[in-house]
């Protein structure tokens, strides 16, 4: 071997290897970890033409790798108005929702017709009760098309222009898995929808172009990402990212997954599996219900508190049907493609296992590590199920935190305190990720290990004691169980030789800190393919 390119020194190395090995030193060659060892073993190796960086005791983990969220689809919002509450953002009363607007129009120089933005809307946290309808927005904004995206990105509350763009009116009767909230004592939408009455939304607003995926590829690696997901992404965002990694590669790598409605137009392209400037087309992504903070998700044992329209034994809403998800499964499984499924509830939980199984059954083989995305308000006899079926879960510990409160409210403690099982998956040998689902909920992956270790809500209740998990799992649930969901753990995940170079630099060492610093640490300098990608 030559002598590396660049050399990191007098670092606290966390390398998330099987050993749980630890070192003090990297050398990187031809961007794959050359060496990992002590300082003055690797400083050896160095030559005149080797870059070294003395981190001075900083801290280095691997790249981290986002298991779930939407690049594309956050990538819009960067311009417009974030409508988030405490203990994310300030938003508190509809007159600031409305504030926000005016300042995102202006600031954007927004003209009549053009698209006006809000994103995090969360009206359960808000101090007035948040209720905001298309005729609250139109007193202000009737001239432009508006709509406030649901913090959980499964609805939305739209103004007078967009419901006409919807075509949505008194006749329009609900879609199948979706709802159009009504104004009280008549048939006239208010301008709230919910899953399939929300989707359709989604292809009409404004998409990213290259200068916002650019920005948002920036801001994965100003947080350490090395890996982002395009998690629900039709195949205008898989060409747009396709095009940008072409032209010049982007700063992190990127992985599609086709959204269910275009899987077969992806399957036709020969698209999916292939590999271009760090984007990678990985798999698909099925949608099976809605969100539990939106008591939209699917379960099988009734909402404490009814429905979003007050509906009494209420249950969730089933996107898809059974039909349609079994034909979906076993359509990816004969092409080789690698599910990812949407599956908040335990009932569509037991819907992609009955998927799963008829595929299966029909022959069709199953290429492996099927995920089912969030595995929230699941049972645990479910994860017997993700062992015996090579299902591997992709979780989400920031609800406990955000939304604790409020599951707590809609499901009563016990399913609430189970929520994200990651305890309990671990200890039956699964490597289940934890994500942010970004723009629901803030991508700081430093953020999101605080939060499975300490599943404590912004009330302060704990929620689940029993599925907290340490500070080492927390971080391997963001990079070597991240690599592992995307069959990629020979290649990269942990600081082992031969793997990629990519590394996350910190000013703090998370598995050493008492659990409540873990969220203040800071990523100082993030590292892809043994280059600097960003730098505080």
């Amino acid at each position: 071997m030559g002598a590396p390119e660049l050399i990191l020194i007098n670092a606290s190395v966390v390398t998330v290897d099987d050993a749980g090995s630890t070192a003090e030193a990297v050398a990187v060659a031809d961007g794959k970890i050359a060496a990992v060892g002590a300082t003055d073993e690797i400083r050896a190796l160095a030559d005149e033409s080797t870059e070294v960086l003395d981190l001075a005791g900083k801290t280095v983990v691997p790249g981290f790798i986002d298991p779930h969220s939407h690049i594309t689809a956050g990538a819009p919002y960067i311009k417009h108005a974030a409508l988030h509450t405490p203990p994310v953002g300030d938003t508190r009363t509809v007159q600031d929702i409305l504030r926000k607007l005016g300042e995102a129009r202006d600031r954007n120089n927004a003209q009549p017709g053009d698209w006006i933005l809000g994103w995090g809307y969360y009206p359960d946290e808000m101090d007035d009760g948040g209720k905001i309808t298309a005729a609250i927005i139109d007193e202000e904004f009737s001239e432009y098309r508006v709509a406030l995206i649901h913090i959980s990105n499964h609805g939305a509350v739209v103004n007078g222009k967009v419901l006409e763009l919807l075509e949505y009116t008194a006749e329009t009767p609900d879609p199948d898995g979706g709802t159009i909230i009504r104004t009280e004592g008549s048939q006239d939408p208010s301008g709230e929808i919910w899953e399939q009455a929300f989707f359709p939304l989604m292809f009409q607003l404004p998409p990213a172009g290259e200068e916002e995926l650019r920005a948002m590829a920036a801001e994965y690696a100003r947080w350490g990402y090395t890996v982002a997901q395009d998690g629900a992404a039709d195949m205008s965002a898989v060409n747009l990212v396709r095009e940008s990694a072409t032209a010049n590669p982007l700063p992190i790598d990127v992985k599609s997954l086709v959204f269910f409605p275009d899987l077969q137009k992806a399957i036709d392209a020969k698209i999916i599996g292939t590999e271009v400037g760090g984007h990678s087309v990985h798999g698909t992504k099925l949608i099976l219900d809605g969100s539990p903070q939106g008591r939209t998700a699917n379960v099988t044992e009734e909402y404490v508190t009814g429905g979003p329209s007050g509906e009494t034994h209420w249950h969730g809403i089933a996107v898809i049907d059974q039909d349609e998800t079994n034909s979906l499964v076993e359509l990816a499984y004969r092409n080789g493609v690698q599910v990812f499924a949407h599956c908040n509830g335990d009932a569509s939980v037991d819907q992609l296992l009955t998927a799963h199984r008829a595929a299966v059954e029909a022959g069709a083989e199953a290429p492996g590590r099927t995920v089912p995305i969030h595995s929230q308000v699941m049972r645990l006899d479910q994860l017997d199920d993700y062992v015996a079926e090579d299902f591997e879960p992709s979780m989400f510990t920031i609800h406990t935190w955000i939304f604790g409160d409020t599951h707590v409210k809609n499901f009563g403690e016990e399913r609430a305190f189970g929520i994200s099982p990651m305890r309990s998956a671990i200890d039956k040998g699964l490597h289940p990720t934890n994500h942010s689902d970004f723009p629901v909920t803030p991508m700081n992956p430093l953020q999101l290990m605080w939060t499975a270790v300490v599943r404590r809500s912004t009330g302060g209740t704990v929620i689940g004691e029993a599925q907290r998990i340490t500070p080492l799992e927390a971080l391997q649930a963001l990079t070597i169980n991240a690599a592992y969901e995307y069959r990629e753990e020979a290649v990269r995940g942990s600081i082992e030789v031969g793997k990629k170079a990519d590394f996350a630099v910190l000013d703090a060492n998370p598995i050493e800190a008492d659990a409540d610093a873990i969220k203040d640490i800071a990523v100082v300098r993030t590292i892809k393919d043994g280059r600097t990608v960003f730098e505080a």
